[in-house]
């Protein structure tokens, strides 16, 4: 007799369990991060340590607890849990070399609105930036010789370009940015000053740093930055 009760209780508890799991998901999927975010972050962490890096490795874990608005250098928006910022400054292993990210895979934020990938060993974008609530964009220290195609950035308001290799002939790219209010360019070439109509197209510019450069007042002249100083 006490065998059955032992088995019928077991029975019970197996049966509720099964009952029970469900809730436990969806709870935490109320709470958490959404799903597609959640799988498009994992995604970038592999092309972040491509080939065999070992960085974020928070990122992921349990299912059923894995809330990615609790990750490391992500930030969420507590109404919505999608996801707003992506601090990924320094993140990758150098000694992994150079780095191309696929613009593809940031397509599952939405709300995303700074984006910081600094110091990551970036050559550059493979593909289109499609981010139509990005306000900030940081891409200082790589290796970028080409402005990315910021066309579908139509909210950027920030761009941190400095200390990469990027030359006059690649400003084109900044002139349909109506919302741009900084720019910010450590180290950049002199020859920025040859194509100085580009920053005439920003009606909304603030604020344009040029530190750290070789720059003297002699290449002002004639420029809109000598109407400025002035």
């Amino acid at each position: 007799m006490g065998a059955v009760i032992w088995g019928l209780y077991n029975a019970i508890i197996l049966y509720a369990s099964f009952l029970w799991l469900p809730l436990v998901v969806g709870y935490y999927g109320c709470l958490g991060c959404l799903e597609d975010e959640r799988v498009g972050l994992l995604n970038l962490k592999a092309s972040i340590n491509h080939p065999n890096g070992t960085a974020l490795s928070s990122w992921g874990g349990d299912i059923i607890v894995a809330d990615c608005c609790r990750w490391e250098y992500v930030t969420c928006d507590n109404k919505t849990n999608r996801v707003t910022q992506l601090s990924l400054s320094s993140i990758r292993d150098q000694n992994l070399g150079n780095w191309s990210l696929n613009a593809s895979l940031l397509l599952p934020f939405h709300q995303l609105q700074i984006l910081d990938l600094s110091e990551n060993e970036l050559t550059g974008f493979q593909g289109l930036l499609r981010l139509k609530k990005l306000r900030v964009l940081d891409v200082r220290e790589n290796g970028l010789t080409t402005i990315p195609v910021l066309s579908a950035l139509p909210s950027l308001k920030a761009l941190y370009l400095g200390w990469n290799r990027i030359n006059s002939s690649q400003l084109r790219g900044l002139s349909r940015l109506t919302k741009i209010e900084e720019i910010t360019s450590f180290g950049c070439s002199r020859k920025w000053f040859d194509n100085d109509s580009i920053f005439k197209c920003l009606p909304s510019l603030k604020v344009l740093y040029l530190g750290w450069n070789d720059i003297n007042s002699s290449q002002l002249r004639g420029t809109i930055f000598e109407q400025s100083r002035g």
